[in-house]
């Protein structure tokens, strides 16, 4: 298994946060239902950096696994924060669910599609491990 990159709890911590803010600020302002994109842009953003976590936390998994797991993990925390607590009725509960997996399901579309070069940064492959090299058989 390949060892995890360093830094990857840089990204985790940020990711935290941007959730507990995303719970904060959901609590105490009500939803305008003219507003309601802005639900996909704060877990666009949560999705955003929580991809890069997991991408340095657990390189072996390749982007086929980080992207799927990205979207089960903000699956399952968007519908915590979004049918936990009072507010609307159920059916303004699921428009707001589905607009924050439309941000998530974004990220993940967006990470498929962007060069290589952005890829790398954002994955954490740009770093060079220090360590033996075999050279290649001739």
């Amino acid at each position: 298994m390949t060892e995890r990159i360093s830094g990857w709890w840089r990204w985790a911590v940020v990711a935290v946060c941007i959730y507990m803010a995303i719970l904060v600020s959901n609590r105490y302002i009500p939803v305008n239902p003219q507003m309601i994109w802005v639900r996909a842009g704060e877990y666009a953003l949560w999705a955003a950096l929580t991809l890069g976590a997991i991408a340095r936390f657990f390189p072996a998994l390749t982007p086929y696994g980080w992207r799927p797991v990205t979207i089960f993990l903000g699956a399952i925390l968007s519908g915590l924060e979004i049918f936990i607590g009072a507010g609307p009725g159920t059916k303004v509960r699921v428009d707001e669910w589905m607009t924050a997996l439309i941000g998530i399901a974004g990220v993940a579309i967006l990470a498929r599609v962007l060069p290589a070069a952005i890829t790398r940064l954002w994955f954490g492959q740009e770093v060079v491990r220090r360590g033996p090299v075999a050279r290649p058989p001739r």
